[in-house]
């Protein structure tokens, strides 16, 4: 004798089967002005009394989702409820993702679904970040923001997704938990280094290629410095998406004994974080120039002020006009070439009250057709590992060592490899100022990293 649900399993069975055709009836299987399969084939597929068939029916009739026909069956009516969805994202994603084409093309697709971007300020929002993530439907997020909610144990409010998608499996592992993949990776933006051709062609120097080091970038940076207001090279140096760049290149990690810091004297840590103010105090190559975003170093670029800077990928995005004939190549390396990415994620709240649309959304992002425009209207690299990019015609500026990302995918790292936690990296890039400004030496930055990241550990 089959044992009788309890009050709770019969609500859920009840919800899951009225979820299941809502998903059905969004996604086109079961289209405006057809019929549901009869309710006997429904009591079959998924395991339920009569009774409960009809009450699930029932919600759907009320809800707006069908129309009961009597004696012919249930309808999916003509006109869908509306839904309105909330996605939450840093203001710059607007410009990287161009959201408001891809929002208006889902609106094509699916009408009676209208989405509203809310939008904050600020690359790493924190406390604010977790509040948009709670009460918006899907967030937009970096890997970064996703390792501070990770580090918080808030991975939770969102809805895991299947793995089936067509997307770069070594990066999804950047928005995954216990083996649960949360936000579909939609975007890739490595580090790269951006220089001005005619710069270079007027000088009578090669290009940058792969085998610069950054005792490269330094010579030719001094000779492109002309005296009269051009430099060779600047960035951006308290960026936190920049200077870790140069611990990455050491090839080792923060370690910890317990919670205590181990001493990072005589490590190639600390010869990364030495090399990075050596070049920023060399006045024959780098500019005195208190950048107060990566805004201003880009602009200085574009106004022909520097040969070389650093920029992401998404960065790129910044350049709407061919004002200068630049290229990019990948960065200059300490021990091994290793570069900085940056990857794009869209999740949705698991409590969301229209997962299903939500996720039809995120879905949408993730389609050849979604990462068909970010290709075509921006110079950030789709996530779409199928995606055929050189049959597709482009409506931007596309420097021409575009592609360089495919065959560098190796090199790719990220902040979490270096071992310590979102915090610790605020604690280590406040007490690098004083040190690039030459007001504390390697020895007292050494005593204060101990100190300040004793109870940061990753």
């Amino acid at each position: 004798m089959r044992k009788r649900p309890t009050k709770e399993q019969f609500g859920q069975q009840l919800e899951q089967f009225a979820k299941e055709l809502r998903e059905e009836m969004i996604t086109g299987k079961w289209a405006p002005g057809s019929f549901l399969p009869p309710e006997k084939s429904l009591e079959i597929r998924f395991g339920l009394s009569n009774h409960s068939i009809r009450l699930g029916l029932e919600q759907l009739v009320q809800e707006g989702w069908i129309e009961k026909i009597p004696s012919v069956g249930n309808r999916v009516v003509a006109d869908r409820p509306p839904v309105h969805l909330t996605v939450a994202c840093n203001h710059v994603m607007l410009r990287n993702l161009k959201l408001a084409g891809l929002i208006e093309q889902f609106r094509r697709l699916y009408p009676w679904i209208t989405v509203e971007v809310r939008s904050w300020s600020g690359s790493v929002p924190g406390v604010d970040l977790t509040e948009r993530v709670l009460t918006d439907d899907l967030a937009l997020m970096d890997n970064v923001q996703f390792q501070q909610l990770l580090e918080r144990k808030l991975t939770h409010v969102f809805e895991p997704f299947a793995c089936s998608y067509d997307l770069y499996p070594q990066f999804a592992a950047h928005f995954s938990a216990e083996d649960q993949l949360l936000l579909l990776p939609i975007v890739l933006s490595p580090l790269v280094l951006c220089y001005n051709k005619a710069h270079f062609r007027e000088s009578g120097l090669a290009e940058p290629n792969g085998s610069w080091t950054w005792d490269d970038l330094i010579r030719h940076a001094e000779l492109l410095y002309d005296g009269r207001g051009r430099y060779g090279f600047a960035f951006h140096i308290q960026s936190m998406y920049r200077w870790p760049l140069f611990l990455m290149q050491s090839g080792e990690r923060f370690e910890w004994d317990g919670a205590q810091l181990r001493d990072i004297r005589g490590s190639r840590l600390l010869d990364g974080l030495k090399r990075c103010k050596d070049i920023l105090h060399n006045r024959k190559a780098v500019p005195l120039y208190l950048s107060e975003n990566n805004d201003d170093i880009d602009r200085m670029f574009m106004e022909g002020k520097l040969s070389m800077a650093l920029n992401t990928y998404m960065g790129l995005n910044g350049w709407t006009e061919r004002e200068i004939e630049y290229d990019i190549s990948t960065v200059p390396y300490m021990d091994s070439l290793r570069t900085l990415l940056i990857t794009l994620g869209v999740g949705v709240n698991s409590s969301s009250a229209h997962k299903a649309e939500a996720k039809l959304f995120a879905d949408y992002l993730a389609s050849p057709e979604a990462q068909s425009y970010l290709y075509q209207h921006t110079l950030s690299i789709p996530g779409l590992a199928t995606l055929p990019m050189k049959q597709v015609e482009r409506s931007v500026y596309s420097p021409d060592r575009y592609m360089l990302f495919r065959e560098t995918m190796g090199s790719f790292r990220t902040h979490a490899e270096l071992n310590i936690s979102s915090a610790a990296f605020v604690s280590l890039a406040n007490l690098l100022k004083p040190y690039w400004a030459n007001m504390i030496d390697e020895d007292e930055l050494c005593d204060r990293l101990s100190e300040a990241l004793r109870t940061e550990a990753y």
